[in-house]
Parts: C-alpha cells; structure tokens; sequence
C-alpha cells in the first residue's frame, strides 16, 4: 500500500486543494507564525513535528513521518492525546511545560516507550522542544526538532570508546534556525538563533543577515540557491560585541511574499569553541614543530604517533620512516628495559623528570641525551600514551670531561708550583730560620687545601662553611662555633679567606684562646642585601673567648699585615681588627660578587 508523504498532504492543505487533515482550521485561518513553522517544517530534511493549539494537534514533515510507523498519516490534525496514547503520560508533561513556561526543553537520547508499528519498542530520541509565539507573544504551539537515536544508543553500549566520537556525528538538532528573504532579511528565528547572538527574537526580527555577518565574511553570494546543503563556516557579531564562529548550511523553503516564490533557509551552530581549540592545537603544532629540541609521540604500546622536524635531526630518520614502529628502535642494546620501566610509570600518570641517558641514531651510532617524558591524556582524562622531549647533551658532557681533565691538570701544577716554592723557602731560610720555615710551610699548605678544595666543587666558588671547616680541620674543631647562612665565595675570596683564617688560627694557638683547654672561638657570617643593582655584603666576623687575657701588641706582625692588606687589595673589604681583654675580635665586610664581577673589579684595581 502507498503511504501518501505528509508533505503531499500537509502542502495540498496549505493551497486549499485538500481539506484541513484532523480537526484542523483551514489553512487561511492560520497565523503567521504556524504558517511559518509549517513552511519550515516541510522543506526541512531534519525531523520536525509541532503540536498546535491547547489540544496539541499534529503536524510534522516527511522526515518525521517514519518516527511514528504505521500511525501516519492519520495523526495530521489530530490530538497528540489520541495518536501517541500509549506515552501520553510523558509527553504531556513536555508538551504542556513548553506550552505554559515558554521555556525551550532539549535532551540527549530520552527514552520513550511506542507503540508505532504494532508492537511495544523502548527507542531514544534526541529532542528539541520549543514555544512558537504569535505576534501578540502567546504560544501558539510547540516545535518539537527530533533525531532518532535509538541505534546510536544501542551500538554506544558495546562500544564506549566511541562515545564522544558518535555523539559529535548525531548531536544535534539543539541548533540556530531562521528564515531570510531574498534580500537577507530576517523574517523568522527560534530562540536558540537568538541566544547565540545574545539578542531577543523580536530584535532580530527584521533585521537585514548583513547587520549579524562579520563584514569580513559578508558576501552576497551566501545568499543563493546553487549553494544548498553547503556548510559554510564564517563569523557572526554578537549584540554584547563578541565575534563568533559558525558553521551555517542554507536551504530553500518556499515563500510567496518573495517575487521569486521562495526564501532562505539557514541552519546554524555556534563552533566558536572548536576553533578556538583548533587554533590552540596549530599554534602548538607548530612550537612543536620549529623547536630544536626532539619531541616525538607514542601510544602505550610504545609505536611513535609523531616525530617533529627536531627528532629528524637529532636521530636521523625522517617522519615518514618512523611514524607506526616501535620506539624500541631508538634504544641501544641492552636498554629494552628502560623504555618498559617508563611505560610503566606513565601509566600510573607520573611524568619522568630529565635524566641522562643514550639512544641509537640511524646511522648506528650512540648519542647522549636528557631524556624528558610526560603523559598524553585524551579528552575523557584517560592515560593514551607518552611524550618524549630529547636533547642532544654529547657537547655537554664533553666539555665536562674537558673540565675535569682541566682541573686535574690545574691542580697538578698548582702542587709541584708549591713544592718547588717550599724548596726554595728551605733552601733560602736554611735551618738557622727554622720557626719562620715552618710559618711560611703552614701558610703554604692552607693555600694548598683551599685550592684543593676549589679544584674538587670544579665551580669557580667554594661554599664558605666548607671552606671553613677544610681550613679548621688540622685543629680541634670541636671548640669552634661555625654559624651562616648558605653561601659561595668565588675564588678570589677563598684564596684571601683562607690565608686570613690561617693566621687568626695560628695566633690563637699561640697566643690567644686556643692556646688554653677552655678557650673557644666563634666564626659567624652574615648577608645583606646591597642597594639597587649592587651586589649583596658579606660580613665576616672571628671572636675569641676564654682565653689568657689579651694585651695590644706593640707593633704589627707580619700576620696582622697579611690579614688586612691580603683582604683589603683582594675583596676591597673593610676590615677591623681590634683586641679586647676578653679576646681578640675580627671582622671583615665585602661584597659578594660573582666571577665575572670579581675578574672586573681585579682589572680596575690594576689599572
């Protein structure tokens, strides 16, 4: 049997050469706004039924004819009440909120029991339910837009990892809709047009299409026939000011207020978000891309899901070469469970800090790298695989074993330097000066184990509590009091430090606190803050106590020369010795300069 489509009938009525279908009004009779809603509804190719009247009386295109089987098309003009009685519980309750609220209600996949060819079905819809207002704003009906959904639903429960994938597909029909004339003006809308826009369907109303297109995207052309069921992305201009993206399609609906008999029809949706996203995704593409570092992408199964221009170089493989193998390629012998060892940790959602390691480039050589390595998530948050950032670190380490070879050297002629100046201390003093041999031996040896110590933090700079206690380790250090902050000193300081501390510590046995079981001596430095640009001061202060009473010497000895002379040239420190009968006190006040700083003011006092 032929089933009459309901555009036949429904077009038939609009020209009066069918009677109204159901307990319809003649078509005459009808507002604007159903008149329109129904031209809409017929030249659409979405599924579009509206419900008319406090009875709720059906109409609905050809695409929405199948969605009720075997009752059409004996539902057009009739109750809803009588044509879906078995889900009139449900839908009542849709259809009357709509009708008294005015409020649009839109769902994704909602259940609904029918009875459409006979027999009981449980089938899913994605649904749009919608006030039309007449001119006067009452609610003339309500426009359902509906997908069915029940195979998507059906095929999401055995196949969950397609979820956002089929819901991007068929969602849909919660989407702009609006009707233009010829010359773009905008004759009907619904509420989400409107909302998009940040306007009130009244406003728009009226309004020329031109005055909502950015005009960098206005062309007259968008406006023809040739281009229907073509998607279109462009930007529209919100009332609050903001630009928008939107993917819009044109369709042609009849209209004989238009000379041409027909109008336009323009299907949209707001997909600012998505090209926000996509913008982001490009520029990051291509920081990827331009970088020099190597970043390459893997999937849990440990097989390389992209490979930017950086790994080409470094490694040697061009993308094409490497994209879909496994990353196990790049791995030296022997290493196979390294790369397990990170899968396993990326899958518990740790990112692995820089480390040290080698890879294979293609030419077969080894190279070594700091490898960095964080995890990939999808949109749903789950764990899909792994970044890998390589940097090539092979001049690094090879100016490091230059370092260490440098200062293996440095301090292997440092030593015979000293040993030939004690030669010459020993064959010049001879043993007639035997005590100030062994001054000048001891002074020898601090400069010795301060360079010592400069050697091994192979830095340029010592920490000055290790630089202390080196200094103090030959004597008993348990009668010491060591108190700092944290602090480097650069070479020069260690150097004029060490000889400083030497002949305090020396004179101290001799004569001053050390010299007695009870005596103690407290070290203790402090850092301030320099004005703005300048570097921070350092003050530096030694105090004995417990010692014999001290009485001021007479004159200067060559100690107290070399205290404040060596400190004073060196780190242009102020320096104050003094000699209180308690015990002798020490201070000297410096800046702290770095190594370029130090070399600096070195030239400007030769100069």
């Amino acid at each position: 049997m032929t089933i009459i489509k309901a555009s036949q009938i429904l077009s038939a009525f609009m020209r009066a050469d069918h009677p109204p279908p159901g307990r319809a009004k003649p078509f005459a009779e009808w507002s604007a706004a159903l008149k329109s809603v129904l031209t809409i509804s017929l030249a659409s190719e979405a599924q579009i039924c509206f419900f008319a009247g406090p009875e709720f009386l059906a109409f609905y295109n050809d695409a929405y004819a199948p969605t009720i089987g075997a009752k059409h098309p004996r539902a057009l003009g009739r109750p809803a009440s009588e044509s879906w009685s078995e889900l009139w519980d449900d839908l009542e309750g849709l259809l009357t909120h709509v009708r008294r609220s005015g409020e649009t209600i839109s769902e994704k996949d909602r259940r609904f029991y029918i009875e459409r060819h006979g027999y009981p079905e449980t089938v899913y819809f994605d649904i749009s339910f919608s006030p039309v207002r007449g001119c006067d704003g009452t609610i003339e009906a309500v426009l359902c837009i509906v997908s069915e959904t029940t195979s998507r639903v059906e095929a999401l429960r055995t196949l969950r990892e397609n979820e956002s994938r089929m819901r991007a597909v068929l969602s849909g029909v919660a989407a702009g809709l609006c009707t233009v004339s010829e010359d773009g003006t905008i004759v009907t809308l619904n509420r989400h047009f409107a909302d998009m826009l940040a306007e009130t369907p009244h406003n728009l109303t009226g309004r020329n299409l031109r005055e909502v297109i950015d005009p960098r995207d206005w062309q007259d052309a968008w406006l023809n026939p040739q281009r229907e069921g073509e998607v279109t992305e462009l930007r529209y201009r919100r009332s609050d000011g903001r630009t928008i993206w939107v993917s819009q399609s044109l369709s042609i609906v009849e209209d004989s207020r238009e000379p041409s008999g027909r109008a336009f029809c323009l299907l949209t949706s707001d997909i600012t978000q998505r090209r926000r996203k996509e913008t982001e995704l490009r520029r990051l593409a291509a920081i990827i891309e331009g970088s020099d570092d190597a970043i390459l992408a893997m999937d849990l199964n440990m097989v390389i899901t992209s490979w930017n221009s950086g790994a080409e170089r470094l490694y040697g493989w061009r993308a094409g070469e490497v994209i879909g193998t496994s990353v196990l390629r790049l791995l030296p012998e022997g290493r196979g469970d390294e790369e397990s060892r990170i899968i396993e940790r990326i899958r518990e959602g740790f990112r692995i800090e820089p480390y040290d390691t080698t890879r294979l480039c293609s030419d077969g050589r080894e190279i070594a790298v700091e490898l960095t390595v964080s995890p990939i998530f999808d949109e749903a948050g789950e764990i899909v695989g792994a970044s890998k950032i390589s940097r090539d670190i092979s001049a690094r380490i090879e100016a490091a074993r230059l370092r260490e070879f440098l200062l293996f050297e440095m301090k292997h002629r440092v030593k015979n330097i000293l040993a030939t100046v004690l030669a010459l201390a020993r064959q010049t003093l001879g043993k007639h000066d035997l005590p100030d041999y062994e001054v000048f031996t001891k002074r020898v040896y601090a400069l010795s184990r301060s360079q010592d110590l400069l050697t091994r933090q192979g830095q340029g700079s010592v920490s000055a509590a290790a630089l202390i206690a080196e200094v103090l380790d030959p004597f008993q250090t348990e009668r010491f009091t060591i108190e700092g902050p944290p602090m480097a000193l650069p070479g020069e300081a260690v150097l004029s430090v060490t000889l400083a501390l030497h002949e305090l510590v020396t004179n101290a046995l001799k004569y001053g606190a050390l010299s007695v079981p009870e005596g103690r001596v407290e070290i203790r430095w402090q850092i301030t803050e320099g004005v703005a640009g300048s570097a921070p001061k350092v003050r530096l202060t030694w105090k004995e106590r417990g010692g014999p009473g001290v009485v001021r010497p007479a004159r200067r000895g060559f100690g107290s020369v070399l205290i404040r002379d060596l400190l004073a040239s060196t780190l242009q420190a102020d320096i104050s010795l003094s000699f209180p009968p308690e015990g002798v006190e020490f201070s000297a006040e410096f800046l702290l300069r770095g190594p370029r700083e130090d070399s600096e003011a070195r030239s400007r006092l030769c100069a």
